[in-house]
């Protein structure tokens, strides 16, 4: 089989270029061909632009707020040590604004629930009724312009994801006073009960629910088309959004490798204007929700000093009651000059006494607040509450920052979020730092007390003198002095934290609203029309190509040219008169014309007398060449004899059928001995007296083995004294051997090919057989027979095709069973014997309805 470099290469001119005046000649004999594909393609083209919904796109940029942008460090310390590393919070930003829980916020805020379409014939005036069921097809979505509006009471839907539901009404405006309900679905499911005619305002009432169409525009502004009414629950309705949003941060420029801090939104849609809003709205509410989370830490602090200054406010309260009230009843004077030395010293270390004491109690605080937070809760810890130990600030600052940021991918997320589970196995081990930080400052604290304690009791015993009522007042004030500090100071931190509460920044800032172009994006009718006007220029030629790929048969003469090496002498027409028609002296048709040429071409042949005509198969009418080529010659004065030397299937007394013709004085007759003189054997064709004609005689039991005998050459030898021209009707050179044998003895020989008869890879044999030094044919031409000059018009012969079958098998008439095991069956006209029955059956259909008959 032949490969397709080599079908490639067949088509190379000498050059090994590629040819290129026979693909310029093929496209012009399909100019017109091509000039129709593409005004079909441009139409069909124009009616798709014309059935698709145009397609919006709008862009937004945003960039994240810089302040909240990264970790602390302590937060990434803790992060290395635990093997963990935080991945950067723009990424997560990018998921947010994906979430389908943040779609679905914006999808309520807008209102995108229901949804309503309106029909129209898209060609025409939209009135044109006869078209609408091949056009009819949705326009688009109304956005804020609707002239309808669905309402429902008991309303099935549910926002819950797990069960998204969908209500479906399609209807058509009767008279702008009614309607009419064409379909109806409910979760996908027909009601067909609620088909008929409806008032607007009516209710189409389908179990327990209600449903209304209200008109919201005047009737004179309504038509009569077809319009729908699709309402999905939030989620279902978000989801579909989610599919046309992409998020996507821009990449920074090539001297930095990490990205920057930027993030396109880009929305496409039917409405423009509602992906604008779908944008805008999408930011604002994550931004909304951003201040929510961030300010979780301030108003947590703000809560836990709220609960500390009422508990303090008492204790307060209660102690400038003891000590107004020691005051009265013990009317306490001045302390003396005597003990004020040493009460100024024990009051030194009462100070510090109190300042470790107020540490140790905030520090209880913090214990017991994360004690009595339940494990896998995480709650910020208030920072800002007089903790003077810096590194316990950050390491708690730190935490609050990572446990707001766990509670804001939890709520756009789930707990199984692998970035969530991440964050809790940060949050436990930031936990334990705290709880090791506040255990080592306790007992740092409480060391510091002991010391404190053992030195005030020693400077008490100093002054152990000093009047009782003078020390319990000391004692009071003491107390005073510890709690109003501490209130003081919770006031002061309670101003910062909601001055703090209200000054939080956005998440995002807006650099660019959402905008876009007013053209479409889809369809791209630029690229649509010009894919058209390429495929409408390729597919004429294109099939051409195609159908010589594909081709198995012979059907032009550059098929011969490209697998012979062989002149081609004649093409010789379709003969619309049959397979045995003999051309008249003075015809003007075609096919007279095409064997004058095929005679003045034999003429220019060098010492050529003797001429073998054969072919590959039976079928492809060299008997019919032979026969005409014969006669042609003969017009010109030229004395001719035709000889049949087909011992096997015999067509002259077929084609000459007013010859009488004697088995007994044949060719067969002379190579068995029957018959001596040549001259007897020779019989007048009664058709020009310059034609004679020899018949091959009755079909012997041994062809092949008579053929081998000398009788042959020497009839042969006899004529050529006799004739100008001697035209031998030979066998089929691929089947049997015999055509071989008597090329022996002749000078050139007429190669028959038929026209979408003979087989592509018949030829290979053939161009094999010439090329084989043991059995060469000599001075070998072709003649391309039975050629269907219409159909053959815009032809281009180049290509080829594979597969081929074929079968011959010689029947002799003796009653011998004899093969070769080829089939070579008698009737001419049914082609291949060797084919099956239903292949005859359908050859023979075809041969009818054209007119067509086999040619030998």
């Amino acid at each position: 089989m032949e490969s397709f470099e080599e079908k490639v290469n067949s088509r190379l001119d000498e050059n090994g270029e590629i040819n290129v005046k026979d693909i310029l000649d093929l496209f012009w004999r399909l100019k017109w061909w091509i000039v129709g594909a593409m005004f079909a393609a441009l139409l069909l083209g124009f009616i798709y632009v014309r059935l698709q919904t145009p397609t919006y796109e709008r862009t937004a940029a945003v960039m994240l707020s810089s302040g909240d942008s990264s970790t602390s460090s302590e937060l990434a310390l803790l992060s290395d040590l635990s093997g963990r590393r935080m991945t950067r919070k723009i990424d997560n930003e990018v998921y947010i604004l994906k979430s389908p829980s943040l779609m679905q916020r914006v999808v309520e805020e807008l209102g995108l629930e229901t949804r309503y379409y309106r029909y129209f014939v898209p060609i025409g005036n939209g009135h044109i009724h006869i078209l609408r069921g091949l056009f009819d097809v949705k326009r688009g979505e109304y956005y804020n312009d609707n002239p309808f509006a669905l309402r429902i009471e008991n309303d099935p839907l549910y926002p819950d994801e797990l069960q998204p539901q969908s209500i479906y009404i399609k209807f058509k405006n009767r008279d702008s006073q009614n309607l009419i309900v064409k379909k109806m679905t409910i979760n996908g499911k027909k009601v067909k009960e609620a088909k008929g005619r409806y008032a607007y305002g009516e209710a189409i009432t389908v179990g327990a629910h209600k449903y209304y169409v209200d008109m919201l525009l005047p009737a004179e502004m309504i038509d009569g088309d077809i319009y729908e009414c699709v309402r999905n629950s939030s989620f279902r309705t978000a989801q579909g959004f989610l599919t046309r949003l992409d998020a996507a941060v821009v990449q920074g420029s090539q001297r930095y490798a990490n990205a920057s801090d930027v993030v396109a939104l880009t929305m496409t849609d039917a409405s423009p204007r509602r992906a604008e809003d779908i944008l805008n709205t999408l930011i604002t509410k994550d931004n909304e929700e951003a201040r929510a989370f961030s300010s979780q830490t301030t108003r947590a602090t703000v809560e836990f000093i709220d609960s500390r200054l009422e508990e303090i406010s008492k204790d307060l309260g209660d102690a400038e009651t003891q000590y107004k009230n020691y005051q009265a009843s013990s009317s306490v004077v001045d302390i003396t000059s005597q003990s004020q030395l040493a009460l100024t010293s024990d009051q030194a270390y009462q100070d510090q006494l109190n300042e470790v004491r107020m540490q140790l109690r905030i520090l209880d605080m913090v214990s017991s607040y994360l004690a009595e937070t339940p494990e896998g809760v995480y709650k910020v810890i208030p920072t800002n509450i007089g903790i003077t130990d810096t590194g316990l600030n950050n390491v708690i600052a730190s935490y609050d920052n990572l446990v707001a940021e766990r509670n804001r991918m939890v709520a756009n997320s789930s707990e199984s979020n692998p970035r969530v589970v991440s964050m809790n196995s940060q949050l436990e081990d930031s936990k334990k730092a705290i709880e090791l930080s506040v255990d080592n400052l306790k007992k740092v604290y409480s060391i510091r007390e002991n010391e404190l304690r053992k030195t005030i009791s020693s400077s008490q015993r100093s002054i152990a003198n000093i009047p009782q009522q003078q020390f319990q007042l000391q004692q009071l004030s003491r107390q005073l002095d510890v709690i109003e500090p501490l209130f003081l100071l919770l006031q002061q931190k309670r101003e910062e934290t909601q001055i703090a509460l209200y000054s939080t920044a956005d998440n995002f800032r807006v650099i660019e609203p959402a905008y876009g172009n007013t053209r479409p994006v889809k369809p791209n009718s630029r690229m649509i029309y010009l894919l058209m006007l390429v495929l409408g220029f390729a597919i004429p030629p294109g099939i051409v190509w195609l159908r010589t790929l594909l081709k198995s048969k012979v059907e032009t003469k550059k098929d011969v040219e490209d697998r012979l090496d062989a002149s081609v002498l004649a093409v010789l027409p379709h003969n619309k008169n049959g397979s045995y028609a003999l051309i008249p002296k003075n015809g003007r048709d075609a096919t007279s014309e095409a064997f004058r040429m095929l005679r003045s071409n034999l003429q220019y042949l060098k010492d050529v007398q003797v001429i073998q005509v054969t072919s590959s198969v039976p079928g492809e009418g060299k008997s019919y060449v032979s026969a005409n080529i014969a006669l042609s010659i003969s017009h010109t004065g030229k004395k001719v004899v035709l000889v049949g030397m087909d011992l096997r299937k015999p067509a002259i007394r077929k084609i000459f059928k007013g010859i009488q013709a004697d088995d007994h004085k044949s060719v067969v007759s002379y190579m068995i001995g029957k018959c001596t003189d040549i001259d007897s054997m020779i019989i007048p064709s009664g058709v020009n007296p310059n034609l004679d004609i020899i018949v091959a005689g009755p079909v012997p039991p041994n062809p092949t083995e008579l053929l081998t005998q000398p009788e042959g050459e020497k009839i042969i030898r006899y004529l050529r004294d006799k004739y100008d021209y001697i035209i031998i009707d030979s066998a089929p050179y691929l089947p049997v051997s015999d055509s071989f044998l008597i090329n022996s003895y002749v000078d050139a020989t007429l190669y028959t090919v038929r026209s979408n008869y003979t087989s592509l890879k018949l030829l290979d044999e053939v161009a094999d057989v010439m090329k084989s030094a043991s059995k060469p044919i000599r001075n070998v031409s072709v003649v391309l027979n039975d050629l269907d000059l219409d159909a053959n018009r815009y032809r281009y012969g180049y290509g080829y095709g594979y597969g081929y079958g074929y079968g011959y098998g010689y029947g002799y008439g003796y009653g011998y069973g004899y093969g070769y095991g080829y089939g070579y069956g008698d009737d001419e006209k049914e082609g291949e014997e060797g084919k099956n029955t239903l292949t005859k059956r359908v050859k023979k259909g075809v041969d009818k309805l054209t007119g067509k008959k086999e040619e030998e």
